[in-house]
């Protein structure tokens, strides 16, 4: 018996929905000269978005009671900083993106948090324009394997690194969140 090709298009799968935490660390004030953001670069041994500037960053996990759970797990696990060493400053609004390459509708809820420094260092300033504070948090995190280096930089300055896609809008609306006073927990 002869087969006949099919006329039908194949089954399209739907894309995967995943949920993804975005934290910023920063030190200083927002809008200030001495505010600074981290951004850590992912290594090459994580499964996508290899060698790009991130924030920290991983999926909301079924045993994480809200999001912002899952922003302190994750800083826990990829930089060794307890939550006590953290104050939450904003939680943006959750958006959603589509990444066509790998066929995944994202769900993004940025945070900004506040690593507690001391006051003596958030005085000093060193060389350059980085100030005590930057050098005392940089010194505090301690990378996993996902990361390879973390950086703290001046907003503007998130542009200029080669970075994972939406970073800077994740940024914005992490800081969106503590113009509005969106400092939740929930």
């Amino acid at each position: 018996m002869a087969t006949t090709a099919s006329t039908k298009e194949p089954p399209t799968i739907p894309p995967t929905q995943r949920s993804v935490v975005s934290s910023f660390l920063c030190t200083g004030i927002p809008h200030t000269p001495s505010f600074r953001v981290s951004i850590f670069k992912r290594s090459s041994r994580v499964r996508v978005y290899q060698n790009l500037w991130a924030a920290c960053s991983g999926s909301i996990d079924p045993a994480d009671r809200t999001p912002f759970a899952a922003a302190l797990r994750e800083i826990a696990e990829e930089t060794s900083l307890p939550a006590a060493a953290l104050t939450l400053l904003g939680a943006g609004e959750a958006y959603e993106i589509f990444d066509a390459a790998l066929r995944t509708n994202w769900t993004i809820h940025p945070f900004l948090f506040r690593l507690n420094v001391s006051e003596r260092a958030s005085e000093e300033r060193t060389e350059g324009e980085e100030t005590g504070a930057d050098v005392e948090a940089q010194k505090r995190v301690v990378l996993d394997w996902e990361h390879t280096e973390v950086r703290f930089v001046r907003v503007e300055e998130v542009e200029g690194f080669e970075t994972v896609a939406h970073l800077g809008r994740s940024l914005r609306t992490a800081l969106e969140g503590v113009a509005r006073g969106h400092a939740r927990e929930e």
